[in-house]
């Protein structure tokens, strides 16, 4: 039985391979590790508008544990975050393999860049025991 699944996965390999972009997010989609407190989306200027204004930015608030985080995805996938409350949090943008890992201002402010293509989620860990992370986000 191993024989026939093998032959079936190296066709696959050759006739279908996965997209390269596609492999790290599905792979991500499925990490069950429960470290963080998963933010609830409650406002995405995509679905309250219908359509971006001539290629403006997407704002995103999400909600989760103590923090509201409010996202601005500007042009060129540039990240402008906003943590409520007022606080310093370590942030970590993960795309696919890629990372973006930094310290926000006293008033919970920083900007990235996405670190690449594809959907992204971000991290927000205001101590060790507290840390909010939103959904993957395609913009």
């Amino acid at each position: 039985m191993g024989d026939i699944e093998d032959d079936l996965e190296r066709a696959l390999d050759r006739f279908d391979p996965v997209p390269p972009h596609l492999a790290p997010a599905a792979i991500a989609a499925f990490d069950r590790r429960v470290d963080a407190e998963l933010a609830r989306l409650v406002f995405d200027s995509l679905v309250a508008t219908g359509a971006r204004a001539a290629g403006g930015p997407r704002l995103l608030t999400f909600e989760g544990g103590p923090l509201t985080i409010d996202i601005e995805v500007a042009p060129g996938r540039r990240l402008v975050v906003r943590v409520e409350p007022a606080a310093v949090v370590r942030y970590e943008v993960e795309a696919g393999d890629a990372r973006a890992t930094g310290t926000s201002d006293a008033l919970g402010r920083f900007a990235v860049p996405v670190p690449a293509p594809g959907p992204f989620r971000l991290k927000c860990r205001v101590s060790d025991a507290e840390v909010v992370v939103t959904q993957w986000i395609s913009a």
